[in-house]
Formats: C-alpha cells, structure tokens, sequence
C-alpha cells in the first residue's frame, strides 16, 4: 500500500471527498469538482498549508491533525513529471479537470509549486476506488512558533 500525508483542520480531518475546494476550487480543480490533496511527505504538507494560510492566521498558527493516508499500490495514476510551463492556476485546473473528467485514474501525481522537487498526490473522491482510500493514523500537529 501506498501512503501519503494530509495536515487537516480537525474539523474537517474525516472529510476525504475534497468538499472544501469543491466550493471555490484549487489549484487542480475548478469550483464544482472536490479534489483529495494530499503530500508525499508530511514536511511538503506544512509548506502547502502555510502557504495557504490567511494572513491573519498566520499570527496565530491554528492546531491541525497530520494524517497519514494509505491507498491502494496498483492504483491507476496520473503522473506529470513537470508543472505545466505556466504553473497558473488556469492551466493546472484546465490539466486537473480534464483528469477527473475521464475519470480512469484515481491519483493524479504531480510537482508542488512551493517544492517542484517533491510531489502532491491528489485523489478523485468520484473514482470507483476511493473507497480503498483510508486514514491509518491521525496525529495532532501544532506548528513551531517560530514558523509565525
């Protein structure tokens, strides 16, 4: 089995069905599409998440669950082994619906942005194999102070 990792709100750590970038869309998705995000390392996911912070929570680094995702080996994935020329949003999400329109693999595998030598593992919560997509550790994270 493979295993990746995703730093939650624990509010929303169960959530596997992409329903927060489902509402306004990501980087791989346009709004109306949900979209798992996960990381290959659980270092990547602190990046990610900071990144993705408001300004305004950044002062105060919210508690987040780290958790450790285990899915399926033979698991059909779409691998971009560089980001699109123009890492833009518009052209990853024109990519990333146009994986999860075909629908025929569950990952689509690809660089972070934040760090293009290490990659993002998304999943298709509409896929037939999702439900081989589970939690297999649930870990509470609080950011390092200093990171503020």
């Amino acid at each position: 089995m493979g295993l990746v990792w995703r730093l939650a709100d624990p509010r929303f750590a169960s959530d596997l069905e992409g329903s927060g970038n489902r509402i306004h869309g990501a980087r791989w998705n346009s709004p109306g599409r949900g979209v798992l995000y996960t990381s290959e390392n659980l270092s990547l996911c602190v990046l990610e998440t900071l990144v993705h912070l408001p300004g305004a929570l950044r002062t105060h680094l919210p508690p987040r669950l780290a958790l450790r995702i285990e899915y399926p080996d033979d698991a059909e994935a779409l691998v971009l082994r560089a980001l699109p020329e123009t890492a833009r949003a518009a052209k990853c999400r024109e990519t990333g619906d146009r994986w999860l329109s075909d629908g025929a693999a569950l990952i689509l595998k690809a660089p972070s942005v934040v760090v293009p030598q290490e990659n993002n593992i998304m999943f298709n919560p509409a896929h037939p194999r999702m439900h081989e997509v589970s939690v297999v550790e649930s870990i509470a994270f609080h950011f390092d102070e200093r990171m503020a």
